[in-house]
C-alpha cells in the first residue's frame, strides 16, 4: 500500500488570491494552508471497488438512493446514507484504516494535528444522471452551490471515471482558473474537479463555495465527511466576521428583487397610478416611527448603490474577498494555539 501510494500522482491546487490586500486586516498574508485544495490517492483501485459493493448493497436494500434525505441535510438534501447506519461497510472502513489514513492526510497538509479533527458528518453519496430514469424516482444529479457546516471537509471517488460522465466538485473560486497540464487533467472548466481514479480523494476548505456538477450519465458514488476543526486552533470571531459579510450580500441581493418586483405585471394596487414601469422601487410609509418632517410616504426609486450591490458580479467579488480573508485569518499559527487543557481552563474530565 505504501509503495502504491507513493507511485501514484497527487495533484495540489491553489485557489487565487481574491481580496486585492496583500495582507488580511490582522496582517495574514496569501496563500494560506487553506487556499490549497489536495487530489491524492486514498485508496486502492480494489479497496474502492470493494466500498463500491457495499454501499449499493446497502442502498440496494434500504432504498435509500431513491430519495432525498431532508432530514439530515434540510437545507441542501442528498441521495445519501450515514456510514454507521451500513455495518459492513463501517466495519472495512475499519479494518483498512481508513479514518487514520484521511484524517492522517488533512492534518498534515492543513498543518493540524490528528487529535484536532472530528467528524460532525460521514455520509456516502450517490449521483445518477436523470436522463432515462423514471420520474418517480427523486433521484440526484448535482448538488447546487454550498458552504459546509464545517471548516474541513473531503470526498473520495468510488465509482471508476469510466462509469460515468460529467460530475466533479466544482468550486465558484476556481472559476477563472485555466486547467493547464500541471493539473494532470484533474481541474476542468469552469472550476470543476474531477479525480482521475476511484479511490482518489479531494481535501479542501468546507467554507470554500462549492457544489456538484451535474452527472449527465451513468453514476457516481463518493464517500463525503464534514471534518471540524478544534476551537483551540482557530482564530474567534473570524467565521463570524464572514458570515456578516456573505450575510450583507444576500440581505442587498433580496433588496433589490424586491424592489424589481415593483416593475414587473405593472403597478400595485394603491400605488401612483403615473409611475413608470421600468423604474425600480418599493412603496414605503415610515410615518409611524418617524416624526412628520422626516417620514417617507409613496414611491421611492432605487439608489444606484441599491442596483449595483444586487449585481451577480459585484456579490460573487464581495463573497470571493470574505472567503479569501476567512481562509488566511481562521486557523491560528501553531504557536498561537492553547494547548486543550489550557483552552478548558485546566478542568478536562475523561469519560
Amino acid at each position: 500500500l505504501a509503495l502504491w501510494l507513493l507511485a501514484a500522482p497527487s495533484t495540489t491546487i491553489t485557489v487565487p488570491k481574491h481580496c486585492k490586500a496583500d495582507l488580511s486586516p490582522i496582517g495574514n498574508s496569501y496563500p494560506s494552508p487553506l487556499h490549497s485544495i489536495h487530489v491524492q490517492p486514498l485508496l486502492t483501485p480494489e479497496e474502492a471497488s470493494r466500498c463500491l459493493e457495499l454501499a449499493r448493497a446497502h442502498a440496494a436494500e434500504t432504498g435509500c438512493w431513491e430519495r432525498k434525505d431532508s432530514d439530515r441535510h434540510a437545507a441542501y438534501a442528498t441521495c445519501d446514507f450515514p456510514i454507521e447506519e451500513c455495518d459492513h461497510l463501517s466495519s472495512y472502513l475499519e479494518d483498512i484504516d481508513y479514518h487514520e489514513r484521511i484524517l492522517g492526510s488533512m492534518a498534515e497538509v492543513y498543518g493540524l494535528a490528528m487529535e484536532d479533527l472530528t467528524y460532525l458528518d460521514f455520509f456516502c453519496a450517490n449521483y445518477e444522471a436523470r436522463e432515462g430514469v423514471d420520474a418517480n424516482r427523486n433521484i440526484m444529479d448535482r448538488l447546487e452551490p454550498h458552504r459546509d457546516g464545517s471548516l474541513l471537509s473531503y470526498s473520495v471517488l468510488l465509482t471508476p471515471p469510466s462509469n460515468f460522465e460529467g460530475g466533479g466538485t466544482i468550486f465558484d473560486a476556481l472559476r477563472d482558473v485555466e486547467p493547464t497540464e500541471e493539473y494532470r487533467g484533474v481541474l476542468h472548466t469552469n472550476g470543476v474537479i474531477r479525480p482521475n481514479n476511484a479511490g482518489d480523494c479531494c481535501l479542501h476548505s468546507g467554507k470554500l463555495l462549492h457544489g456538484a456538477d451535474p452527472v449527465v450519465s451513468g453514476e457516481r458514488t463518493v464517500l463525503v465527511a464534514f471534518v471540524d476543526v478544534a476551537e483551540w486552533c482557530q482564530r474567534p470571531k473570524t467565521l463570524a466576521l464572514a458570515c456578516r459579510d456573505w450575510g450583507r450580500m444576500d440581505v442587498a441581493s433580496y433588496r433589490l428583487k424586491r424592489q424589481e418586483k415593483m416593475t414587473k405585471g405593472g403597478l400595485k394596487e394603491g400605488s401612483v397610478a403615473s409611475r413608470s414601469n421600468d423604474i425600480k422601487g418599493w412603496v414605503l410609509n415610515n410615518g409611524r416611527w418617524l416624526s412628520e418632517g422626516s417620514a417617507v410616504r409613496g414611491y421611492v426609486p432605487a439608489f444606484e448603490t441599491v442596483e449595483r450591490r444586487g449585481q451577480i458580479k459585484f456579490q460573487r467579488k464581495k463573497k470571493l474577498e470574505a472567503e479569501d480573508i476567512l481562509l488566511r485569518d481562521i486557523l491560528l499559527d501553531k504557536d498561537e494555539r492553547d494547548s486543550p487543557s489550557a483552552y478548558f481552563g485546566g478542568d478536562v474530565t475523561v469519560l
